[in-house]
């Protein structure tokens, strides 16, 4: 299970051990989303499939830290939802090396 404890991703194991990801890309990408969709929920339960703009929005938020900082419209809820749904398999992908 991965979770955001204090601004910082922890992944917790079957037998409670706790390990921080180190990754500043990831931990910038989380920064960023703060900024366009306020809270950042990190839940596995939350993955699903989404239309593949919102997976092409986070791949350019983690690539370009400064994209959402252009962005003055703030997005409505239900793509706000969508969006968090990308980031949990973004991050899910990328902590279990599927993504490089």
């Amino acid at each position: 299970m991965i979770e955001l404890i204090n601004d910082k991703l922890i992944e917790v194991d079957d037998m409670g051990n706790m390990t921080v990801y180190e990754d500043e890309s990831l931990t910038t990408l989380i920064d960023n989303m703060k900024l366009v969709i306020d809270d950042i929920v990190i839940d596995e339960k939350l993955i699903e499939p989404v239309e593949d703009i919102y997976y092409y929005l986070i791949e350019k938020i983690y690539t370009m830290p400064d994209y959402p900082k252009w962005n003055d419209v703030p997005f409505r809820d239900k793509p706000k939802a969508k969006l968090l749904i990308a980031l949990n398999k973004f991050i899910h992908d990328k902590t279990n090396r599927r993504t490089e």
